[in-house]
C-alpha cells in the first residue's frame, strides 16, 4: 500500500492527470464556497476565526487523506474492510458508553481534548465498504464460478445482517438523519449490484416499520419527534419547533436573485438563523448570494455527482461500482435533505450539506470517499478481475457490455500483460 510521494513537479502533475478533473473542480469550488459560508456565518470578519480555522485545519487533513486513498488501488483494500468494519461498531460502543458526550440531544460524539469527533459520519464509509465487499467477488479465477454475491442469500443476509447492526447502534444514539443516508445507500448498492427487487422492497418496508414503531413508542426522544412533525405546520409553534424552518425560509426568501451581499445577510448576521454554520448553511448562501448563488452550488453538486456515476460505470468490477455507486448515493441523499428541511418541505434531520457545512467528521467521510472514487477513476483501465459480475453492474446503468466481456474466453488475470 503506497502512499503518494512525489520527486518532482513533474510527478505531481502526471499523477493529477490522472484524476477525474470535473469531480476535482466541483470538489475544491464546492470547498471554497463552505470556506466562505462559514466565513460569513461565524462572524469572521470581525476576528472570531475559530470556526474558519478549525475548517481550513480539517480541510487540509482530508485533503491529503483525499490524495492518499486516490493514490491508493481501491482493491487492496478488501482485506481491510473487515477490519474497519469491526472497529467502527466499537467505536459507536464507545459513544454510547461512558465516552460519548451529548450536543443538542443527540449522543453521538466523542470528545478528545477540544476535537468532537462524530462516529456516525464516518460508518457511512464503513457500510459502503461492507456492502459492496459482500455483493462483489473476490479477485482470481477460483472465484468465478461461486454463486453471483448480490443474489446469494448468504451474502444478502450478511449485508442486511451489517447494515441493521450499524443503524441500530447509530438509532440508539438519536441519529435519525444518518441512519436515512445508510438506508438510501444500501437500496442503492443493492439495485446496482442486481440484487432481487423483492429485497428492496422488504428493505423499504422493513424501515419504515422500524421507524413507526420507534417513532410511536417514544424511542427516538421528544426532540427528534417535534422535528419530524414540525415541518408539516411549522406555524403552529413559531417560537418552539417550528422556529428554524421558519427562519430559512425566510433568509432564503430575502436574497432574491443576486443576495444580501456576503456578510450583510439580516437573518445570518444578527443571529435570527439557527446552526447558520451547520444545518442551515444552505440558507445562509441563498440569504447573501440569492437565486444565482444557491444555483451555482447546486449545479456543482450536479456535475460532482455525474462525474461519480460515471466513475461508477468505468469502474474495472463490481467492488469499485458499488465504492462509487455508495458515495454517490450518500452525497445525493445529504443534498437532497439537506436542501429540503431548508425550504421546509423535509423534517429537519440535522444531515449537514456536504463539503459546504462546517464538521470535521462529515468532511472528512466527504472527502475520504471521493478519494476512493478517484481511486476506482484511476484504475478503470486495468482487466477485470470478479468474471460474471461485469455484465449485471452494466446492465443496471445500461451501458453496453465491452468486447472483453463478450468473448467466451476467461478473463485475463490483473497484472498480465496480455
Amino acid at each position: 500500500m503506497n502512499l503518494p510521494t512525489f520527486s518532482t513537479d513533474h510527478a505531481l502533475l502526471a499523477y493529477l492527470r490522472t484524476l477525474h478533473a470535473p469531480q476535482m473542480a466541483a470538489t475544491v469550488a464546492l470547498a471554497m464556497i463552505g470556506l466562505g459560508a462559514i466565513a460569513s456565518t461565524t462572524n469572521a470578519a470581525n476576528g472570531d476565526t475559530g470556526y474558519l480555522t478549525r475548517q481550513v485545519v480539517f480541510l487540509g487533513i482530508g485533503a491529503a487523506l483525499f490524495g492518499a486513498v486516490a493514490r491508493i488501488d481501491y482493491r487492496s483494500l478488501r482485506p481491510l474492510v473487515p477490519v474497519g468494519f469491526a472497529f467502527t461498531v466499537l467505536i459507536l460502543l464507545a459513544v454510547l458508553g461512558p465516552f460519548g458526550t451529548t450536543v443538542n440531544g443527540t449522543r453521538g460524539w466523542i470528545r478528545f481534548g477540544g476535537i468532537s469527533v462524530q462516529p456516525a459520519e464516518f460508518a457511512k464509509l464503513a457500510v459502503i465498504a461492507a456492502m459492496a465487499l459482500l455483493l462483489s467477488r473476490p479477485r482470481g479465477r477460483r472465484f468465478e464460478r461461486m454463486p453471483d454475491p448480490a443474489t446469494d442469500p448468504r451474502r444478502m443476509m450478511s449485508a442486511l445482517a451489517l447494515l441493521g447492526l450499524i443503524m441500530l447502534l447509530v438509532l440508539a444514539e438519536g441519529e435519525t438523519g444518518s441512519v436515512l443516508v445508510y438506508c438510501m445507500v444500501a437500496m442503492a448498492i443493492f439495485f446496482i449490484a442486481g440484487s432481487p427487487g423483492r429485497l428492496l422492497g422488504l428493505l423499504v418496508a422493513s424501515g419504515i416499520l422500524a421507524f413507526v414503531l420507534a417513532f410511536s413508542s417514544g424511542f427516538l426522544g421528544d426532540h427528534v419527534a417535534d422535528r419530524f412533525t414540525s415541518f408539516l405546520d411549522a406555524d403552529a409553534d413559531p417560537q418552539g419547533a417550528g422556529y428554524n424552518q421558519i427562519q430559512s425560509v425566510t433568509a432564503i426568501g430575502s436574497g432574491g436573485l443576486t443576495g444580501q451581499g456576503i456578510f450583510e445577510g439580516p437573518q445570518t448576521q444578527f443571529g435570527f438563523l439557527p446552526e447558520k454554520q451547520t444545518d442551515f448553511i444552505f440558507a445562509a448562501v441563498g440569504e447573501e448570494t440569492g437565486f444565482l448563488g444557491v444555483v451555482i452550488v447546486l449545479g456543482l453538486y450536479g456535475l460532482l455527482l455525474r462525474g461519480i456515476f460515471f466513475t461508477a460505470k468505468q469502474a474495472s468490477d463490481r467492488f469499485g461500482t458499488l465504492l462509487a455507486i455508495g458515495t454517490f448515493a450518500m452525497i445525493l441523499v445529504q443534498v437532497v435533505q439537506n436542501v429540503g428541511m431548508t425550504i421546509r418541505v423535509l423534517p429537519i434531520t440535522g444531515i449537514p450539506l456536504p463539503l459546504v457545512s462546517y464538521g470535521g467528521s462529515s468532511l472528512l467521510t466527504t472527502l475520504i470517499g471521493l478519494g476512493l472514487v478517484q481511486s476506482v477513476h484511476r484504475h478503470r483501465t486495468q482487466p477485470r478481475t470478479d468474471g460474471a459480475d461485469a455484465p449485471i453492474v452494466l446492465e443496471r446503468l445500461r451501458v453496453p457490455d465491452p468486447p472483453a466481456a463478450r468473448r467466451e474466453e476467461p478473463p485475463v488475470p490483473l497484472g498480465a500483460d496480455g
